[in-house]
């Protein structure tokens, strides 16, 4: 669904668990999202190296989030 509304061109807030380096950016076509304005992406924690699997508790605090963005 979210791969769809994407590519109907709708905005797309994107919350990753895993944050950014210094010299982060998207690449393809989230760059093109991005300097378009369709796509915001967010990482709310810091950037890490070590595969760790994002637990349930991880998901419902960056659905919250996404939640409280879509409503302001």
């Amino acid at each position: 669904m979210a791969e769809d509304m994407f590519e109907a061109g709708y905005p797309v807030i994107y919350l990753q668990e895993n944050g950014f380096t210094d010299m982060a950016k998207p690449g393809g076509r989230r760059f093109d999202a991005c300097s378009r304005g369709q796509m915001l992406i967010l990482a709310p924690w810091v950037h890490h190296n070590e595969h760790v699997t994002i637990s349930r508790s991880q998901c419902m605090a960056l659905n919250d989030m996404a939640r409280i963005l879509c409503e302001s």
